[in-house]
């Protein structure tokens, strides 16, 4: 694929290899139609896979320890899975339009420069997640090594244990697109059969409800609210990568077919392993710690193949981090080859991991981050939504790929749609007025008697602002800028970014 002619800064041009076992050679660059061998049942196997991790049963343990029971927590994770998968499918049809991921397909909405917002966003997003999941895997291991040979608990076997985790990972997430859904398809059998045997052999110990646990906001609608929006966090995080691997889907298939698959394999994980991880929580005496408490359930003779193949499920999910965090990163090193692009990932990632869970012992900052982060995704990812609609799902794909050509079709303004942007940033601020995390607490985070309405609030009021403000606003000229022209931009060295 080529850029706008004339374009003196466009994303290389690659040859087409996409099978499982070997390094995808694409990147951001258009997939060309020849290329697009996936389908809508390949995109809803892989995100039907993507929430079987360990990461995943403890956000599903949340509610127990908010004090919930089993019926209270089992609907609220249906509501919240609902809203939340609904959300991710949306940006899932941008994919086979535009031939690329989505922080490249958003510069359509948010300009070719306005493009590094969204890839800002999903950095931190895909680091911290590949921290949580990293840490997740670890401490299966480490739990597992200790009860069959004693290997210990302290930070040094810990650090060895992230040190394995994150080479299995790594490796996964660098081989890419035909890798990871090949891996996520596997995963998809393997541990709803691994599952279901964990939950027959912890029936006996499952309780409706936890008894003496008190209500974590005193009283049960806004407890269960909360509880409401952890599902819906869990399945919106996914939503700037859900065009990483619709891209390869073929542009005539019906955008209702891509959405209905994406919702069904996000809707389907995100309940189940919940679900499960809810299940667990009230099975064991300590429901923080589900990891370590679904180990004791199998003797050592079911130990090991169960831990085996969630334990591989688990790299496999942190895989798609590493996978989309490279895609991300690769939108702003464009002039890397993207399995470079995912090494820098990983080393930056495993640091990060390390760093934050055996330095600092701060997963809770993690989470609160991913948090706080979340906030500054769901205005993008409904602006973004809005913007496919008034668009009508017609893109350039050249016109996308023009990431240094001046006056380009999605250049707007200096390469930003303020109108865009400026939506964005007020949904951002009225979210983090209304957050409560442990890195930061909003003026109005008392609001709802302590329920999280901050990436509520910011969805909202973006979506708002973007359809309120006047369309003139995206191409609206600063007065200290210069006067754009259709001259391409020339960069002034090769590691200078458009």
């Amino acid at each position: 694929m080529s850029a706008t002619p004339g374009a003196a800064a466009s994303v290389p041009t690659t040859s087409g290899v996409d099978t499982f076992g070997k390094v995808e050679t694409h990147g951001i660059d258009f997939i060309p139609p020849e290329e697009r061998h996936s389908s809508p049942k390949d995109l809803a196997w892989a995100f039907f896979g993507a929430n079987f991790n360990f990461s995943a049963f403890i956000l599903g343990a949340l509610p127990v320890v908010f004090g919930l029971g089993w019926w209270s927590a089992a609907t609220a994770i249906l509501v919240g899975s609902l809203i939340g998968s609904a959300a991710f499918a949306g940006m899932a049809i941008y994919g086979p339009k535009t031939g690329t991921n989505s922080t490249v397909s958003s510069g359509a909405v948010f300009g070719i420069r306005g493009r590094y917002v969204g890839s800002f966003i999903a950095q931190i997003i895909d680091l911290g997640f590949f921290a949580l999941v990293t840490w997740a895997g670890a401490e299966a291991l480490l739990t597992t090594a200790h009860r069959l040979f004693g290997t210990g608990t302290g930070n040094g076997p810990l650090a060895v244990a992230l040190g394995i985790a994150a080479a299995i990972t790594l490796v996964i997430g660098i081989l890419g697109h035909a890798t990871v859904v090949a891996n996520e398809k596997f995963v998809s059998i393997s541990n709803v059969i691994v599952f279901a045997i964990v939950i027959i052999l912890a029936a006996s110990h499952f309780h409706l409800h936890q008894k003496g646990a008190p209500l974590a906001l005193g009283s049960y609608w806004p407890t269960w609210l909360l509880a409401i929006t952890v599902a819906i966090v869990n399945a919106t995080s996914y939503g700037p990568f859900a065009g990483d691997y619709s891209r390869y889907i073929p542009e005539k298939t019906s955008s209702w077919r891509v959405f209905g698959a994406a919702f069904g394999g996000m809707f389907l994980s995100n309940l189940l392993s919940l679900l499960i991880g809810a299940f667990i929580g009230l099975a064991i005496a300590n429901p923080t710690d589900p990891i370590t408490g679904m180990l004791e359930f199998p003797g050592k003779v079911l130990l090991v193949p169960i831990f085996l193949l969630s334990f591989f499920a688990n790299c496999c999910n942190g895989s798609m981090c590493v996978y989309n965090g490279s895609l991300d990163l690769h939108a702003i090193l464009w002039r890397l080859q993207r399995f470079q692009v995912g090494i820098v990932f990983g080393v930056v990632g495993l640091a990060a991991a390390y760093l934050g869970t055996v330095v600092f012992n701060a997963v809770n900052s993690i989470n609160a981050l991913v948090s706080i982060v979340t906030v500054l995704v769901t205005p993008w990812m409904m602006i973004n939504i809005i913007g496919y609609f008034e668009q009508r799902g017609s893109f350039d794909h050249d016109q996308l790929q023009a990431f240094g050509q001046r006056g380009s079709l999605y250049w707007y303004a200096g390469g930003f749609n303020l109108r865009a942007v400026l939506a964005w940033g007020v949904g951002l601020i009225v979210g983090l007025m209304f957050s409560n995390t442990s890195l930061m607490t909003g003026p109005l985070s008392s609001t709802a008697s302590g329920v999280d309405l901050s990436f509520i609030s910011s969805a909202v009021v973006g979506s708002l602002v973007y359809l309120l403000v006047p369309h003139s606003l995206a191409h609206l000229r600063l007065a200290a800028a210069p006067a754009e022209s259709a001259a391409v931009e020339q960069p002034a060295s090769d590691v200078v970014l458009p």
